[in-house]
């Protein structure tokens, strides 16, 4: 664009109605449409003169020139946003190209209308992608395996802004397949973008490995550029952050600042110093951590708000982990002035991560306050993140926004909810993790070493050769800007003119390309300290479950002692009476020793089951009244039912005392059978039977003021439960009661028949 609208106007001036004028028109029309600015009076230019192009083009019949008007005036329509109408354009025109068999032109065609569309253009990111697909199937017919591939990554891009991940996944990993059977070099950019799929779909290892294999081949290149250097170590330390591995993101972070501060990345450079104080307090490396921040925060000192932001995170985090509060809170209201500003900015933000990175940026404030236990703050801040968008969160935030409010309803009471959050929160971490992604990540750390090592040596050995060459090349380049300095500062003014406002435009364009690919990997820093408390929580709960096995086990061996000393003093007595007697309290505490032992033997549980019980007591007493017991058969009937130890001790004392009970008086020398039977309703309610087909109450055993049944009636009572006695041809003892909270009973579950013949 070095001639003027004066010059081209005189040009299609001295020109005849034929071709050359048609080419004269085109050069205006091409002129208004690529002057810098977006003035109306410049596009109504555009299409004038690309109209009139046309016309006499089909008056000619040109077709060639016809469609290259086409073409100017789908660029029009394209840098004025109307996408539908471009779209129809430039399908014109590529048509054409591919009817007469230029399908490369036609490929070129819809790729220049899908880099129209801006890649954060989500709403038509369709039509992107629907343009770069033409590009590729024509790029593959036309035989052009490196065009196609590349053409392959930019629709794979498409896909991963319009969320279709797993199909952008696969398309990438075709492009990598093809740019290694071709031995393209910057294969290493298929990787990014298939690092960043991997990222957005969730899969945070695998991520890290195609981020590792990214830098890796990055290095391998010796003509790739600082900034892209920047990018990808940039995203390889925040990689490691997210994986734990600390000390490897501190290194890479160093790396980048490297980088970030050869070209003048200020973004990149303070998220690294960011980065870096997060890596040394996660270290517990708190004093060096502050004092790395001092050493490099003026490096740039015409510091933005989102830096400020960037720093003043840094070093709150630090403060407060490092116990500093009162540090920590002078730098609070600083903070949240910054926040505040760049939360405000955050509609006008279209970059992927904006959500995502605000939220770890306000992560030491939500901290700050946990510590400080100001909970209204606390939660006020965790609701202005939860209102924000939660389309695009990684599972990273998600968890951390879930600890936050597993915080906030554990303080609050609400135990149901932070259950809930706790279990989502669980979920989320087995989701994380990878095993196979893990050691597959290692390989890859390792080959890095190594090919590193070697890049390192092969730099020693030609580094006298590459002096050497770039003293000759500086000596040519001098001598030849003497002589062409002058022509050089003309050429620099007009193109300057020129591209002014283009290059102005490329800036920008590249400053929010690199914010946006900044801002990506600072996600997870209270989900550690949550899994610290997760861990002793196992732990509180595990040493109680081991208190109350020896509490159990204590109380068990206490009464085998008491039992123990009663046997003792039962050898000293002469009297029958007394002997009964001391066997009924032997039989009364065995049945609670049964109780203990059954609790301290069985793991994680609080309760006893019934059948388990009545079988171990049957048991007991067979061993106590052998002789007794040679004619009589005891049978049970008892449903699933789980007692709590308050209401299991009262019921195995009534069952003792009836049973013995039966065994001593029910029977005479002909022998007979004991029934206990157990049902429960459906609303919890237990009836217990025990009767037999002895003599029944008539006999003098059975009076009503006979101390046993005082003490079974007691203990009904203690358990809220009712006694009944009666003759059924027999004598029959009935007790009811209701299953107490805490326990379970399932009807019918469970029949078991003890004979003892």
């Amino acid at each position: 664009m070095a001639q003027g609208s004066g010059t081209l106007l005189r040009a299609l001036h001295s020109t005849a109605p034929d071709s050359n004028r048609i080419v004269a028109l085109l050069k205006l029309s091409n002129y208004y449409l690529d002057k810098p600015g977006d003035e109306k009076s410049d596009m109504d230019s555009t299409a004038y003169y690309a109209d009139k192009a046309a016309g006499l083009s089909r008056e000619l019949r040109l077709p060639r020139y016809y469609y290259d008007c086409i073409l100017i005036k789908a660029c029009l329509s394209a840098s004025l946003h109307d996408y539908v109408k471009a779209e129809g354009l430039f399908g014109s025109a590529a048509k054409y190209h591919e009817q007469t068999g230029d399908k490369k032109k036609a490929a070129f065609t819809w790729l220049m209308f899908g880099d129209f569309i801006m890649y954060t253009d989500i709403p038509n990111a369709a039509i992107r992608k629907k343009a770069y697909v033409n590009s590729y199937k024509l790029f593959s017919a036309a035989g052009m395996k490196q065009e196609s591939a590349d053409l392959l990554g930019k629709v794979a891009d498409a896909d991963m802004v319009l969320g279709n991940f797993e199909q952008a996944e696969q398309e990438l990993l075709s492009v990598i397949k093809e740019y290694k059977a071709l031995k393209y070099r910057k294969v290493y950019l298929a990787y990014y973008l298939l690092a960043e799929v991997l990222y957005r779909k969730n899969a945070i290892k695998e991520g890290l490995l195609a981020r590792i294999e990214t830098a890796n081949l990055f290095d391998q290149d010796p003509d790739g550029k600082d900034n892209d250097g920047a990018l990808y170590y940039f995203c390889l330390a925040g990689a490691y952050y997210n994986d734990l591995q600390e000390q490897k993101a501190l290194d890479v972070y160093l790396k980048c600042m490297k980088f970030s501060e050869k070209v003048g990345l200020k973004d990149y450079y303070y998220l690294c110093i960011r980065g870096a104080a997060l890596c040394y307090s996660k270290l517990k490396k708190y004093r060096e951590g502050l004092e790395f921040i001092r050493k490099y925060e003026s490096r740039f000192p015409d510091h933005t708000v989102y830096h400020n932001m960037l720093l003043l995170s840094a070093k709150i985090q630090l403060y407060t982990l490092s116990g500093d509060l009162e540090s920590a809170g002078r730098l609070i209201g600083r903070f949240r002035k910054a926040s505040k500003e760049v939360y405000d900015a955050l509609p006008q933000n279209k970059e992927f991560y904006r959500i995502d990175n605000y939220i770890s940026f306000s992560d030491p404030l939500l901290r700050f306050y946990m510590k400080k236990q100001q909970w209204d703050e606390f939660g006020a801040a965790y609701k202005q993140l939860d209102a924000l968008p939660w389309k695009g969160r990684s599972v990273l935030i998600e968890r951390r926004m879930l600890h936050y409010a597993y915080t906030i309803d554990s303080v609050n009471g609400d135990f149901f909810s932070a259950l809930k959050n706790y279990r989502s929160i669980t979920r989320l971490n087995d989701s994380i993790n990878n095993s196979k992604a893990t050691e597959q990540i290692h390989e890859l750390e390792a080959k890095y070493r190594l090919l590193a090592k070697d890049k390192t040596i092969h730099e020693l050995h030609s580094e006298t050769a590459i002096q050497k060459a770039t003293l000759e090349r500086r000596n040519a380049q001098f001598y030849g800007l003497i002589a062409g300095s002058f022509l050089i500062l003309i050429l620099a003014c007009m193109a300057w003119y020129a591209y002014r406002h283009k290059i102005r435009i490329n800036l920008d364009m590249s400053a929010k390309q690199l914010q946006i690919n900044e801002q990506n990997r600072q996600l997870s820093l209270l989900l550690d300290e949550q899994q610290v408390l997760i861990t002793e929580k196992d732990d509180l709960l595990l040493q109680k479950e081991w208190l109350l096995k020896e509490v159990h086990h204590r109380v068990k061996n206490n009464l085998q002692i008491v039992m123990s000393l009663l046997y003792g003093q039962s050898s000293h007595l002469q009297s029958d009476e007394a002997l009964r007697a001391m066997r009924n309290v032997q039989n009364q505490i065995q049945s609670i020793a049964i109780i203990h032992q059954k609790l301290y033997t069985r793991s994680g549980l609080s309760t006893i089951r019934l059948s388990d019980y009545v079988h171990d007591l049957i048991g007991y007493l067979s061993g106590v009244y052998t002789p007794e017991l040679r004619k009589i058969k005891i049978t049970q009937h008892i449903d699933d039912i789980v007692l709590d130890p308050a209401q299991a001790v009262p019921v195995g004392l009534i069952m003792n005392e009836a049973v013995t009970n039966a065994i001593k008086y029910a029977f005479d020398g002909s022998g007979g059978e004991i029934k206990i039977t157990a049902s429960v309703s459906g609303k919890g309610s237990v009836r217990l039977l025990i009767a037999d087909n002895g003599k029944g109450f008539a006999s003098t055993e059975y009076q009503p003021a006979h101390m046993g049944m005082e003490m079974m009636a007691a203990l009904a009572k203690q358990i809220s439960g009712s006694f009944e006695r009666k003759n059924d041809k027999g004598a029959v003892i009935m007790i009811c009661f209701d299953i107490i909270d805490g326990a379970a009973a399932q009807p019918g579950a469970s029949g078991i028949h003890t004979p003892f013949d």
